[in-house]
């Protein structure tokens, strides 16, 4: 059997795309660092920001998200409607002659253009539409390449600011005269009203919620709820986000449900510091998107429970929280109801000092969680368990279907990177990265025949480690796999017979990424994950790549950089 393999030689300004073939597929492994017997097929030359074949293409801008997804195009600051805040990777430090657009029209307004500001290392750009624009796509273009596209919805609504240094809340509350207290705006906001706040420190329990030890509660009996057409939002002002602190208070942002169903509240660049649970999410259609929770105490940064349905968490950044003998989490889906249709992408979660990075349990009968998608996370350091899946204290089998793909799991520190435990759920784990978890970096406590869907994942042990640890509640019975890689706690096991036992090749100590001549390139199953961990199309090669990311001779222009 043929291999063909894409080498990409820079000389002077001119890159080469070669195509190579090696007569054997041992054969291919020994060429990839000798070049030895072969055949030269075809050599493309192309000028640097030109296209280039296969591999050797320069990533353009990829969108993963933005914080609203529809707002006014008109009032606000300046006129020219709502901050658009845009994360995606590929942007570039600078706007230069890079554009966005709405809707095939140039925004009228660019408030910020940086590389690496968010969480997990994500560029971010802030715009407004200004009054001529239309509902359309957003679409980012640099160095002539234009990104894949976001919608956004034009709308109508008021925009709002609070500014505690400055403001009255007898003021309108518009940029020129804000409000000055976090909960003056819900008395005035309505379906489809933005509040941004800018800067200020909130330490104040909220006056309308006596007994609730909470900062800022949103509860319809004494504000608005949003729908999908016209969602309520609070928003960090951009360059200016709040911080919300208080070491006696149990919550920061409590979206509560007790007085009627709350609905399609948007809650973006906050900052949270020391308190127990930074935002409380009940309800349906919630937002979480780039908020800062970190150096927190003991207490769970986002808590999501009771009957819940459609929440959004993207983006946020968690890291150093709890305490080292606290157990609580980053992330708790924690039912008290139905969890339904919940994604998880692009947050960071790192070096928990106590507890996980992410639990999903149960804690009475009837609980379940279904539909649950994890996705391009990074989940790193934990002091127990990066992801747990499943358990009740309510003895109820709570996971109906959950996805984690494209995440980064690395480095427990006592405990397996990630962990199932419960014999009903379907978990489907494809395209991670799994590496120098404590213990074992797949643990299977208790996980039914052909329940777990084990694909194109990269497993790395260190000295000490498992690569699975099965307990008496499962077996590899339990397990459907498909071209993942193991390396370094022996061979395969016996049960996965498309197994890869050989070193990944990663780009550095801590970087995931996958060097040229990686076992990992072009061995793994088509599966649903159109797109790796930086944005790449998948596949961009003969076949996907195993792990997190998809190999390409262009990896330094487009991985991650360190997030600030």
């Amino acid at each position: 059997m043929h291999r063909i393999r894409t080498i990409q030689v820079t000389i002077g300004m001119a890159r080469l795309g070669i195509g190579v073939v090696t007569e054997t597929p041992a054969a291919a492994a020994g060429a990839r660092s000798r070049f030895s017997r072969l055949l030269v097929l075809a050599c493309a030359v192309t000028l640097v920001g030109s296209i280039i074949p296969a591999r050797a293409q320069t990533a353009g801008p990829r969108l993963f998200f933005t914080d609203i997804v529809s707002g006014p195009s008109s009032g606000g600051q300046n006129n020219l409607g709502a901050f658009i805040t845009i994360y995606g990777e590929g942007f570039g430090a600078a706007q230069g002659s890079s554009t966005v657009t709405i809707g095939g029209r140039p925004v009228a307004g660019v408030t910020s253009w940086g590389q690496n500001k968010a969480a997990r290392g994500l560029d971010r750009i802030v715009v407004q539409p200004g009054p001529g624009a239309a509902t359309g796509n957003i679409v980012v273009t640099v160095g002539g390449q234009a990104s894949n596209a976001l919608p956004f919805t034009v709308r109508a609504g008021n925009i709002y600011f609070l500014n505690p240094a400055t403001g009255d809340d007898g003021n309108p509350g518009t940029y020129a005269q804000p409000w000055a207290t976090i909960w003056r705006p819900r008395q005035s906001m309505v379906a489809g009203d933005i509040l941004y706040v800018v800067g200020g420190t909130f330490t104040q329990m909220d006056p309308d919620a006596p007994g609730w030890d909470t900062l800022l509660m949103l509860d319809t009996s004494f504000c608005a709820s949003g729908t999908a057409s016209a969602p309520v939002a609070y928003l960090g002002y951009p360059g200016k986000p709040p911080l919300f602190k208080n070491a006696s208070a149990r919550r920061g942002i409590y979206l509560n449900q007790d007085s009627g169903p709350l609905s399609h509240i948007v809650i973006g660049n906050m900052r949270f510091g020391l308190m127990d649970e930074a935002i409380l999410v009940t309800g349906v259609g919630q937002r979480i998107v780039g908020n800062d929770l970190s150096n927190g105490g003991e207490g769970n940064k986002i808590g999501v429970f009771g009957d819940t349905s459609a929440i959004k968490i993207l983006g946020n950044r968690m890291r150093s929280n709890g305490t080292p003998t606290g157990k609580s989490y980053d992330i708790y889906v924690q039912g008290f109801g139905i969890n339904r249709d919940i994604e998880v992408g692009w947050n960071e979660l790192r070096n928990r000092r106590g507890g996980r990075s992410m639990q999903v349990f149960g804690h009475v009968a009837g609980d379940r969680v279904d539909k649950l998608v994890i996705h391009d996370n990074v989940m790193v350091g934990c002091e127990l368990n990066n992801i747990v899946l499943g358990g009740s204290d309510g003895g109820t089998e709570i996971l109906g279907t959950v996805t984690v793909t494209g995440n980064i799991i690395a480095g427990s520190r006592s405990a397996e990177g990630l962990r199932v435990n419960d014999p009903q759920g379907r978990v489907i784990i494809e395209n991670n990265t799994l590496y120098g978890n404590a213990v074992a970096q797949l643990y299977l406590e208790r996980a039914g025949a052909k329940r777990i869907t084990l694909r194109n994942n990269i497993i790395v042990a260190k000295a000490g480690q498992q690569y699975y640890e099965l307990d008496a509640g499962s077996s590899s019975s339990s397990i459907v796999s498909a071209n993942n890689l193991v390396f370094g706690a022996g061979p395969c096991a016996g049960w996965d017979k498309s197994c890869i036992n050989e070193d990944p090749l990663f780009a550095g100590a801590s970087d995931y990424h996958l060097k040229s001549g990686s076992p990992a390139i072009d061995r793994g199953v088509a599966t649903s994950v159109s797109r790796d961990h930086d944005g790449i199309a998948r596949p961009q090669g003969a076949a996907f790549d195993v792990g997190a990311y998809e190999y390409t001779a262009a990896g330094a222009l487009i991985r991650d950089g360190p997030s600030p």
